[in-house]
């Protein structure tokens, strides 16, 4: 992710789709307008999500926030929330982080980044997001590594003004 700020005026909601491997960019809807982090993922999940749909199924989505002070410059505001339908409970689930990861989402202009559908295979990628867009690319050397060594190959090939989300590949 880069660091070109956008302008608040147009913030968008991104969606990308894992299994036709695609993404588009929407003006929000009104209604999430005064709505960031968890309060948005709810929001999400409640417009979007049919309520009966397997958390682990297509139907579901991972939806990434950042909070509604990010950018601001206040001490420990730039937050993110990642949330979905939990596997556990069936309800809304949500994680929040610091870092830097809310702050680059911001200056994309992105004020939600919604993931959807399911991939085919079980084939790993990297999901690259740039004021470009967003690239697939393969996730080959990364598989398998553990979260220090995976954020390290990754900055060595982004560079160092990135933001890096990964989760832990339960195979390591």
């Amino acid at each position: 992710m880069t660091e070109n700020k956008a302008n608040k005026f147009d913030l968008m909601v991104w969606r990308v789709d894992v299994r036709e491997k695609t993404f588009s960019r929407k003006a929000f809807p009104q209604t999430w307008e005064r709505l960031g982090g968890r309060g948005l993922i709810a929001r999400i999940l409640v417009d979007e999500v049919p309520p009966m749909c397997e958390p682990l199924g297509p139907h579901n989505k991972l939806i990434f926030t950042p909070g509604l002070l990010v950018g601001h410059m206040l001490s420990s505001c730039d937050r993110i929330s990642v949330g979905g339908k939990s596997p556990l409970t069936g309800s809304v689930k949500e994680a929040n982080a610091g870092g830097t990861t809310g702050l680059h989402l911001a200056f994309l202009g992105i004020k939600a980044l919604i993931i959807e559908s399911k991939p085919e295979d079980n084939t790993w990628h990297v999901l690259f997001i740039n004021n470009d867009g967003v690239k697939f690319e393969s996730a080959d050397g990364l598989v398998g590594l553990g979260v220090f060594d995976c954020t390290k190959k990754i900055i060595e090939k982004y560079g160092e003004k990135i933001a890096v989300v990964l989760s832990r590949n339960p195979k390591s």
